[in-house]
C-alpha cells in the first residue's frame, strides 16, 4: 500500500506545479456559473419550476460543475497512451498492480475538487445565498460526494483502459461526458418521463444528480435510496474495470507486450 501512496504523492506534487491550469479552470468555472445564473434569472423571474427555485437551481449547477471540473480534461488519455506505447507492459515486470497504479494516479484529481470547492461556496453565497442544511443532510451529502468522486475516477479509468480493446477511445469519452453534462445543468425531474426512465438506469446519473438532490431537496428515505444507487453503480463499474484490467493483462502476456 505504501508504494501506491508514494505514486499518489508524486503525482499530486506534479499536479500542484501546474498553477496556471488551476487558475484557468477556476475562471472557466466562474464564467459557466455566471451565465447560468443570468439564464435562470431570466427564465424564472422569481418563480418556481417543478419545485425548484432560482437559488436552488444555481446551487444545483454549482455542485454539479464542481464535481465535473474535478476531472476536467481528458485524463483517460494518459492511461490509453500508456497502453498504446507499451509502457503498461513494462509495469507488469514490477510488483505493481496495473489497476491500483492507475487509481493511485487518478486520485490526484481530488486537489481539483478542493480548489473548486472554495470557489463554489463563494459563488453560491454571492449568487444564490446560503442554504439551510441539517446535520444528517450534510453527512449524507458528504458520503454521496465521496462516492461521486470515486465514480468519476472509475469512469476515466474505464475509458482509458478500453484502449486494450479498441485502441482509440475518444468516442467513449464523448458519450460519457455528454451523459454527465445532461445532469449538471438540468435536474432529473426536468426531463420527459421516457428520458427520465432511461437516465435512471445510467451510473452517470447518480454521479452528479445524487449529491445535488440531497443538498437542494433533502429527504432521508430518498437520499438513502440515491446513495444505494451510487453503491450499486460503483459495484458495476468496478467489476467492468476489473474485467478490462484482466483482459488487458492476458492480451499482453499472450502477445508478449
Amino acid at each position: 500500500m505504501r508504494k501506491y501512496f508514494e505514486i499518489f504523492k508524486f503525482n499530486l506534487k506534479t499536479q500542484i506545479n501546474f498553477k496556471a491550469n488551476y487558475l484557468f479552470t477556476l475562471f472557466s468555472f466562474t464564467i459557466h456559473i455566471f451565465i447560468f445564473n443570468e439564464l435562470w434569472d431570466f427564465i424564472l423571474k422569481n418563480k418556481n419550476i417543478l419545485g425548484y427555485s432560482r437559488p436552488e437551481l444555481i446551487w444545483y449547477i454549482i455542485i454539479g460543475e464542481t464535481l465535473l471540473y474535478m476531472v476536467n480534461g481528458k485524463r483517460y488519455k494518459k492511461i490509453s497512451d500508456m497502453i498504446k506505447s507499451g509502457e503498461i507492459a513494462n509495469m507488469l515486470t514490477k510488483p505493481v498492480s496495473i489497476l491500483k497504479y492507475i487509481l493511485s494516479e487518478e486520485l490526484t484529481c481530488i486537489i481539483n475538487f478542493f480548489v473548486n470547492c472554495v470557489s463554489a461556496i463563494i459563488l453560491g453565497l454571492l449568487m444564490a445565498g446560503p442554504l439551510k442544511i441539517t446535520f444528517i443532510q450534510f453527512i449524507l451529502f458528504f458520503i454521496s460526494v465521496i462516492f461521486s468522486i470515486i465514480l468519476l475516477i472509475l469512469f476515466q479509468a474505464i475509458i482509458g483502459m478500453l484502449a486494450f480493446i479498441t485502441e482509440e477511445n475518444d468516442s467513449f469519452y464523448l458519450i460519457v461526458s455528454k451523459a454527465l453534462l445532461l445532469l449538471v445543468f438540468t435536474p432529473l425531474e426536468f426531463f420527459p418521463q421516457t428520458v427520465k426512465n432511461i437516465l435512471s438506469f445510467l451510473p452517470t446519473t447518480y454521479t452528479i444528480y445524487t449529491p445535488c438532490k440531497i443538498l437542494i431537496h433533502f429527504d432521508v428515505r430518498g437520499s438513502i435510496n440515491l446513495i444505494m444507487c451510487q453503491v450499486l453503480s460503483l459495484i458495476v463499474i468496478f467489476t467492468i474495470l476489473n474485467l478490462l484490467s484482466m483482459k488487458g493483462v492476458k492480451n499482453i502476456n499472450v502477445n508478449g507486450g
